[in-house]
């Protein structure tokens, strides 16, 4: 990872309160500090690790304040975002307030993140006679639990990707709507990218040791049809397929550059291309696993479709003979 700058602000608001204050810094942080160097790292880490949301932007929010993300002032629009966000919450009595961590990195792509970081008693920065932090204090960060975070593909956005270049964690609940708000993602649900994304990772993973690709897909069959809703969480189908470990999936994603959700319902004919073809047409029924069609079993051929099954075919004859 190569940091390229790190700013941290703070919003002061207690739960169940209307006030905010916010103590803006005047100065970047010294990113050859190892403190620094510690906290990003171990963010990142921790923000990999969590259940992810992808999105992108509304013409709202940080699109308002910032015209050109290949070209800005972190410490600048920090200031403001932070400043705007101080104002959003203040009548949103559960909101709590806690240290905004503004940072650029480079990890095979750019990237400008946001985490927040909540200001419990035992961790609390220190301030410094110029405007900023005194960086020794920040060793004291619970960072590995930080509240909420986001991280923006510069390189994606700033080249018109079709991807989804926003990743948010969702945790154990829901982001707050006035994080998302302040941000200003869209929140079209895109079970269609999610699905092929899937798809094309169970045919391209490593597998699980002897295990074939055909029960590989056959047992996200079956997780997706045990699970209500159909709803895929990849972390935890991640642990279902490689004997616990959550990051398996997750990380193969973030080291090929995969556009997935974190959690999507995988349904319909979306669910039914990981095990099954199934069709009615003319009162003929034809179900088999898509691993089925083969030259030696299921054949498409000149609008003729041929199975190759010597019990098959003797279950019919039977099924004939006694109707008869």
């Amino acid at each position: 990872m190569q940091i390229n700058s790190v700013v941290i602000h703070e919003i002061i608001k207690e739960s169940n309160t209307t006030q905010a204050e916010a103590y803006l810094s005047n100065e970047l942080l010294d990113i050859d500090n190892e403190n620094i160097v510690k906290i990003i790292n171990s963010l990142e880490g921790s923000f990999a690790k969590r259940n992810l949301k992808r999105a992108k932007f509304l013409t709202t929010g940080f699109k308002r304040e910032i015209n050109d993300f290949s070209n800005f002032s972190i410490l600048d629009i920090s200031r403001t975002l932070t400043e705007k966000l101080k104002s959003n919450i203040q009548g949103i009595s559960p909101a709590k307030g806690g240290y905004f961590i503004f940072t650029e990195f480079e990890i095979n792509h750019k990237f400008l993140a946001v985490f927040l970081v909540r200001n419990t008693d035992g961790n609390k920065l220190i301030q410094s006679g110029g405007g900023g932090w005194d960086v020794n204090s920040t060793q004291y960060l619970d960072i590995d639990h930080f509240a909420m975070g986001v991280k923006i593909n510069l390189s994606l956005l700033n080249n018109d990707s079709d991807q989804r270049y926003i990743s948010l964690v969702k945790g154990k609940q829901e982001i707050s709507d006035y994080f998302e708000t302040w941000i200003g993602i869209d929140d079209i649900k895109q079970e269609n990218i999610d699905a092929n994304a899937l798809y094309d990772i169970s045919n391209q993973i490593e597998l699980p040791a002897n295990m074939t690709r055909d029960t590989f897909k056959k047992r996200i069959f079956e997780y997706a049809k045990s699970h209500p809703s159909h709803t895929i969480n990849l972390r935890e189908l991640s642990g279902f397929l490689y004997d616990g470990d959550e990051d398996r999936i997750p990380t193969y994603c973030q080291d090929n550059d995969i556009d997935i959700d974190g959690e999507f319902k995988l349904k319909g004919n979306n669910l039914k291309k990981f095990y099954k073809i199934s069709v009615s047409v003319n009162e003929i029924d034809l179900s088999a696993p898509r691993s089925f069609f083969n030259p030696d079993t299921i054949v498409i051929s000149n609008d003729t479709v041929i199975i190759h099954s010597p019990d098959l075919a003797r279950a019919l004859e039977d099924n004939l003979n006694e109707n008869e």
